[in-house]
């Protein structure tokens, strides 16, 4: 009798999912051709979206706005069009962006980067990749912002919330790098919503998450030394919030005015003398 062909044995380990690296994803970002602009049409929004994502290098409101109309530079339609004209009224009602700093009043952690961070799991629904934002304050103001859409796929909401605290510290470093050049030292204090993630921080190894790259985890190290700090925060007075999706009105104007931030109209005074008019 003739010995049965071998089959391969099924897949039992349910930590052996690995997660889809750029190249994979990238694919999957490739819509259908139905409803794409003309290369007119196309050369135009490319160019009103990279002016746009100029702006939101000091506008937190739109910068997880321009962040994904980049994201479509390479085949936009219709729908990128419509979000394009969007962003365009919300400028013409919201033409200037003020940032209020409080300096040399002596106000509690004025030694201190405060850190907010957080992820939308799964955002974006063509793709399923998740978007990390997060704003750096300084005694109580806004002095960077930022919103990135994550490499890779993540399998759960602690495990993109990790990338989201990753990004934070690798953002508060730079920063203290910089301020220690102009002889100023800071602390550095990371305040997210994500109870799981921050029990990753604080834990030693990977625990059951063995599907996470060695890169994640060296967050670990900065936790146990002290040279980072974890703070939970409600998410309800959760600032980045505001960097990783679209949000209501009034949860935008709401954490604009705990960022410290004003929507003014028209040019502001010293802009006309620092243009050479």
């Amino acid at each position: 009798m003739a010995a049965l062909p071998r089959t391969k044995p099924a897949q039992s380990n349910k930590y052996a999912v690995k997660r889809q690296g750029a190249k994979a994803v990238k694919k999957m970002e490739k819509v259908s051709d139905t409803y794409l602009l003309s290369p007119e049409d196309a050369t135009m929004f490319r160019a009103l979206s990279a002016r746009g994502n100029y702006l939101a290098q000091d506008r937190p409101d739109i910068n997880f706005a321009t962040k994904e109309l980049c994201r479509e530079f390479s085949r936009p339609n219709r729908n990128s069009y419509q979000r394009l004209k969007r962003l365009g009224r919300y400028l013409i009602g919201k033409p200037r962006l003020v940032y209020k700093y409080d300096w040399g009043k002596g106000a509690p952690g004025a030694d201190t980067l405060e850190i907010f961070v957080d992820t939308d799991l799964a955002g974006c629904k063509e793709t399923r990749r998740s978007t990390s934002g997060g704003l750096c304050f300084l005694n109580g103001s806004n002095i960077k912002s930022w919103a990135k859409t994550q490499t890779t796929l993540a399998l759960s909401s602690g495990e993109a919330e990790l990338h989201g605290i990753c990004a934070g510290i690798a953002q508060g470093l730079g920063l203290q790098s910089v301020a220690r050049d102009l002889g100023f030292q800071y602390d550095i204090c990371i305040h997210t919503d994500a109870t799981a993630a921050i029990g990753m921080c604080r834990r030693r190894g990977m625990g059951k998450l063995r599907h996470l790259d060695v890169t994640d985890l060296w967050c670990q190290e900065k936790v146990r030394t002290g040279a980072v700090s974890l703070v939970k925060v409600a998410g309800s007075h959760h600032p980045a919030d505001i960097m990783t999706k679209y949000v209501p009105r009034e949860i935008l104007e709401k954490m604009m005015k705990t960022s410290k931030l004003a929507a003014r109209e028209g040019r502001a005074a010293c802009a006309p003398a620092a243009a050479g008019a």
